[in-house]
């Protein structure tokens, strides 16, 4: 099969997207002779029908589905080649790519890619948010130069140094029973339902963990993907959760309270990972060094 090329795809989307040759044809600004002649070469290049003609307009068959969907991946992907590398004609030197948990990005990160960023204007930082699982995953795979994750000080494959420490409080409504408390341990919680995060959060096995310790079940009652979720969700009354205490001081405007948590556990370090310092790039040593820089553990000399 020989190679397909850009506009051919391209102009099988507008296809896609009118249901028309003469639709894809005004948006493409082409001649319909010569959309019609693109179409049956596509066709022929690839032996196989991917259009059904009707009427009043076209369907795709289910080869011409199978294109689309690719299509559609290929074109974005170029597009994102394309604003990359226009970002180094701008004067972009550099690029770190960093995964990290939700308590990272609330917590710390706002502040510590601030100053990086302005230490370094020329150098581009891609930050996505995921669950501490979900980043050792992408380090490991080299999905990500810098991981950014909690409770798990050794990883096997990774590199790891401390990053931050994190304090776990309990988070109710203003009227709830334990509103009033200074400090509550987690097992006098225990009693009432719980708002958290997915299983695979680092956050919810903590709490899942302390509570089979406990000998009590963790009655949860709802799961959802963010911070700001579970917040809501408590101000309405749902439940109680555990989350970071700058994570309820960030949506200071919801009716929470948020209680000292006396367990052990609720005062905990995140991690920093990454495969091996030494491979990574100048920038992203830096960055590394940046980011540790106040912890004990520094990296390797």
């Amino acid at each position: 099969m020989k190679r397909l090329d850009l506009v051919s795809l391209r102009l099988f989307v507008s296809i896609a997207d009118a249901a028309s040759l003469t639709g894809a044809a005004t948006r493409e600004h082409m001649a319909l002779a010569a959309v019609s002649k693109r179409v049956r070469d596509l066709e022929a290049q690839l032996d196989t029908a991917l259009l059904y003609r009707r009427p009043r307009g076209v369907e795709l068959t289910p080869a011409g589905d199978a294109l689309l969907h690719h299509a559609r991946t290929v074109l974005a992907d170029m597009e994102s080649l394309q604003a990359e590398l226009s970002e180094y004609s701008r004067g972009v030197r550099g690029h770190v790519r960093i995964h990290a948990n939700t308590s990272a990005i609330i917590e710390f990160l706002p502040e510590d890619l601030a100053l990086f960023a302005r230490e370094h204007p020329e150098i581009k930082i891609d930050l996505q948010e995921h669950v501490s699982t979900e980043a050792i995953h992408a380090v490991r795979e080299g999905l990500t130069d810098i991981g950014i994750f909690a409770n798990t000080p050794t990883v096997e494959g990774l590199q790891v140094f401390d990053y931050r420490e994190d304090r776990l409080v309990l988070v109710v409504p203003n009227d709830h029973a334990l509103a009033a408390r200074e400090r509550v341990s987690l097992i006098e919680a225990l009693d009432y339902d719980f708002i958290g995060l997915q299983h695979d959060a680092s956050l919810y096995g903590l709490v899942a963990k302390a509570a089979r310790e406990s000998g009590t079940p963790l009655r949860m009652r709802i799961q959802v993907r963010s911070f700001e979720g579970i917040c809501r969700m408590i101000a309405h009354d749902m439940g109680v959760g555990v989350l970071p205490v700058k994570a309820v001081t960030h949506l200071s405007g919801l009716p929470l309270t948020a209680v000292e948590l006396t367990d052990a556990w609720a005062q905990r370090m995140l991690h920093l990972g990454v495969r091996d310092y030494d491979a990574l790039s100048v920038i992203a040593r830096e960055m590394v060094d940046h980011l540790i820089r106040d912890t004990a553990h520094g990296p390797p000399t």
